[in-house]
């Protein structure tokens, strides 16, 4: 009897000390997706220290393009502030995110971009993980469609 007891209170506290996956995950994704949305808002004010403040400040920022992969936080703020390039137009499409585990989430959206009369369109994504000082992008990529 004494060990049913036991057994059952052990059962108990496993339940009720659980974590809530499901809420997590919910409001993780909500996380992640207002820091998608001040990130492009970022861009569509043409603000540099906004838009850096949404990327984590570490060696290990990961930058992929179709014709580079680069490292480093330090190099990319210091690229981004000597640069008063911007979109004329950004058209970000809804992002689609997945929770990938406690703290990380993924994110891919559609992109039209016109720059100079220019426009190009194609994917960009997002890893993002959940910090002291909110969600930042850990790994950011981008992949132009041919022919624009």
């Amino acid at each position: 009897m004494r060990q049913a007891i036991t057994v059952s209170g052990l059962i108990v506290a496993v339940a009720c000390g659980a974590p809530d996956l499901e809420r997590m995950r919910t409001d993780e994704l909500t996380g992640a997706f207002e820091a998608f949305r001040t990130n492009i808002a970022a861009i569509h004010k043409r603000d540099v220290e906004a838009y850096l403040a949404h990327y984590v400040d570490s060696p290990d920022l990961v930058i992929a393009t179709a014709d580079s992969l680069r490292r480093g936080f330090l190099l990319f703020a210091e690229a981004r502030r000597a640069s008063d390039e911007w979109p004329d137009t950004l058209i970000a499409g809804r992002p689609t995110l997945v929770w990938v585990g406690p703290g990380v989430v993924w994110g891919a959206f559609e992109y039209t971009s016109v720059q100079r009369g220019d426009t190009s369109r194609g994917w960009s994504e997002r890893l993002f993980v959940k910090t002291g000082g909110g969600w930042k992008i850990v790994v950011t990529g981008q992949m132009e469609r041919c022919g624009g």
